[in-house]
């Protein structure tokens, strides 16, 4: 219900929408580029400089993305209208956004237009998916449940509204942490190796 995401907004920025869809995009980037684990754990390449790794942006944008394109607009709209953020209001074009980026039929067919168009993307677009499938378990019943059969139906799991367990919400921040600290080990480890075998070439 907007009453419940209301609710988040007076808890203080800590609870905002926003700091939620932060997190979709770092843990977007954490699982689906290659800074994040899939990198780390992969054997080939030694380039220290991260953040000049493309996967690592396009991972970013796509964890955010089913938001930033549905209730991105409304609330950019009302920011630049000099209104604020306000989660009254929402127009119903942008509950069918939403429901189309939280669907699984939106995600098949963007995501398969995304690979057909740029092969590379496969990798760090399946951010998209990873964030509908957080929202699944911590999105509560109301109109921000997570449309996953949309539009053949309007069932759907009922989890556990995020904003109104403090546990849930830092649990998944300390687990993003987490993901990006074993891939940050696991990188430093492997640039120390191909250091070693650099140096042992140039004897």
């Amino acid at each position: 219900m907007l009453s419940e995401t209301r609710y988040a907004i007076s808890r203080g920025p800590v609870y905002s929408g926003g700091m939620d869809t932060l997190f979709h995009g770092v843990l977007g980037a954490a699982a689906c580029s290659n800074v994040g684990l899939p990198g780390a754990l992969s054997k080939r390449g030694c380039d220290r400089r991260w953040f000049a790794e493309w996967t690592l942006w396009a991972a970013f944008f796509f964890g955010v993305f089913p938001d930033i394109a549905s209730l991105g607009i409304h609330f950019a709209t009302n920011f630049f209208a000099g209104n604020g953020v306000r989660w009254t209001g929402i127009p119903d074009f942008v509950f069918f956004l939403y429901r189309v980026t939280h669907s699984l039929l939106g995600i098949a067919l963007g995501y398969s237009l995304l690979v057909l168009w740029k092969r590379a993307l496969w990798l760090p677009a399946l951010a998209w998916p990873l964030h509908v499938a957080v929202d699944l378990p911590t999105h509560g019943d109301g109109v921000f449940r997570t449309p996953i059969f949309w539009p053949f139906s309007s069932a759907g799991f009922v989890g556990w509204s995020w904003w109104q367990h403090p546990r849930l919400f830092y649990s998944a921040w300390v687990f993003a942490i987490g993901l990006w600290s074993v891939s940050a080990i696991f990188r430093a480890a492997r640039v120390r190796r191909c250091s070693s075998a650099s140096g042992s070439r140039a004897e």
